[in-house]
Parts: structure tokens; C-alpha cells; sequence
């Protein structure tokens, strides 16, 4: 299911052209941004403040959508394996 999700959330972000490199640039970038979602997280940082940075950074719904997963996780699920799963999910895709 999280899998799932993640697929989703990844489809959403924006499209970069289909040269490889710039394909891995975008799912290190992926990576990153569900790494700052999680790290704000733990920091205690509100929801609605991390939304307002992700929407800084790509599209509305996908940074809601990112937000939305990495707030719903557990705690203990707070690591970079998330934005690691992230980043797997998009070099796959």
C-alpha cells in the first residue's frame, strides 16, 4: 500500500526531460524532498508550514500529497529510508 502511494505522489511531481541524467537528477531531488518533509517532521515543524515550503518547490497537490504521506507515517518510520523508498519508487518508474 505505501508503495502505492508513493507512486502516486511520485507521478505528480514535475516531469523533466527524458535523458537519463536529468532522470536521476529529479529522483535525488525526489529523495531530498521527502527527507525534508521527514526531518521537519521530527524537528516539530506544523504541517502547514512544510506544505507552504514543499509548494515553494513543485506543484501544489504533489507537495500536499508528499506532506499528507510523511505526516501520516508513524514515528518510527521517520527515517531517509522514506525519501531513500522515494527515490527507488521514481528510478523504477
Amino acid at each position: 500500500m505505501r508503495n502505492a502511494v508513493l507512486a502516486l505522489i511520485l507521478a505528480g511531481l514535475p516531469a523533466v526531460a527524458v535523458a537519463q541524467d536529468d532522470a536521476l537528477e529529479t529522483c535525488a531531488q525526489t529523495e531530498a524532498w521527502f527527507n525534508l518533509a521527514v526531518d521537519s517532521r521530527k524537528m516539530g515543524e506544523p504541517k502547514r508550514t512544510v506544505q507552504t515550503t514543499m509548494r515553494d518547490e513543485m506543484d501544489r497537490a504533489a507537495a500536499d500529497q508528499l506532506v499528507e504521506f510523511v505526516y501520516a507515517l508513524p514515528e518510527g518510520q521517520l527515517t531517509h529510508a522514506v525519501g531513500a523508498m522515494a527515490r527507488q519508487q521514481c528510478e523504477g518508474l
